[in-house]
């Protein structure tokens, strides 16, 4: 009798993302008698040939997949529905792509709805945006649950003490002078364009005055970064100001920064998302387009930072929580009441 195998499917050059690996790493540990497959291969390329190969790969593998664990639309609809046994399992990462659906119905409800995930027979939403999003606006087999009341395994392990002791650990061995300050984390994404003649690429970031902004941020604040155009700008700094600022890249990662951020600017939905569970202080900088600035410009304006200059109108003395904050926490989290890499033990543990 063959083994029984779990696949973890991702093929929009994502990898295997925190969510992922958190399921992964403990399956593994609770279920030694399963054996785990990858179908990390990214399928969108700009050569037409290529692609036509990979989806056909991408195809057979999961049509051949006893068990499927993805976080985004890596399960192709042209494939068979599952068996009674088998568990095609989604974990609803906030991605920009739900922000792009969600923009769109709500512009135009009367659209059809999509098929993106219809052969998935478990969606764990992680917050009641998406459970809500999924519910309107996709179809769905009538076999599919959905693991509602759950966050995702990344939010609820932002929560774990133990976790945020090792990464406060490795921040202060990096940083000591962070410790005993709040941190406030600008942590940024997106690939800025290459110019057409081949010279280097702007700083986006090149009319502010980073000075005055640290001035402005109050002594108790340790300010973290991943963006190089922030960096870049730091060297204009007087040496006294590296009590206040730092540069995570090749030593902390975004991830690891949500277990001890006390302020959030991002232009990242899923680190947003992510973050949410904490009730702290959320922020969208404008940095490179993206949909999710569209969503927190229209839905949650105050929220919504169009340059860093508008950090000189943040209130760094108060981190309590907007009326805006607080509803955007309650709808891009649940409470975390369970603990969902113990739910998807159970689901595959038959």
């Amino acid at each position: 009798m063959s083994k029984k195998t779990i696949s973890f499917v991702s093929t929009r050059g994502r990898g295997l993302n925190t969510d992922l690996q958190l399921v992964k790493d403990n399956l593994m540990a609770a279920l030694p008698e399963v054996e785990f497959e990858y179908y990390l291969n990214k399928t969108a390329t700009k050569i037409p040939l290529i692609n036509t190969k990979m989806e056909d790969a991408r195809r057979t593998f999961c049509t051949e997949a006893q068990n499927i664990i993805c976080m985004d639309p890596s399960i192709p609809i042209k494939i068979p529905s599952a068996s009674e046994r088998e568990r095609r399992l989604l974990l609803a990462t906030p991605f920009d792509y739900q922000f792009n659906i969600f923009m769109k119905y709500h512009d135009n409800p009367d659209q059809p709805k999509k098929q993106t995930f219809i052969r998935c027979t478990h969606v764990m939403p992680g917050s009641p945006f998406t459970a809500k999003l999924f519910h309107s606006f996709y179809e769905w087999e009538d076999n599919v649950t959905f693991l509602d009341d759950i966050p995702l395994p990344i939010s609820w392990d932002i929560l774990q003490e133990e976790k945020r002791t090792t990464v406060k650990k490795q921040l202060e061995f990096y940083f000591p002078q962070a410790k005993d300050k709040k941190i406030l984390s600008i942590l940024l994404v997106g690939q800025k364009p290459e110019p057409e003649d081949g010279s280097e690429p702007v700083n986006l970031f090149d009319n502010f005055n980073l000075k005055k902004i640290m001035d402005y941020i109050d002594d108790d604040w340790f300010v973290i970064t991943n963006n190089w155009d922030l960096v870049e700008l730091s060297y204009q700094l007087p040496y006294q100001y590296s009590s206040k600022f730092g540069y995570i890249k090749n030593k902390i990662s975004l991830n690891d920064m949500m277990y001890l951020s006390d302020m959030l600017i991002t232009n990242s939905s899923k680190h947003a998302g992510n973050f949410s569970i904490t009730k702290k202080p959320i922020y969208y900088l404008e940095y490179l387009p993206k949909i999710f600035g569209n969503f927190i410009k229209k839905f949650y304006p105050s929220m919504y930072l169009k340059d860093l200059d508008q950090l000189l109108t943040l209130d760094f003395s108060n981190t309590e929580l907007s009326p805006e904050q607080k509803n955007f926490c309650q709808e891009f989290s649940y409470d975390p009441t369970e603990n969902p890499s113990e739910t998807i033990e159970k689901l595959f543990k038959y």
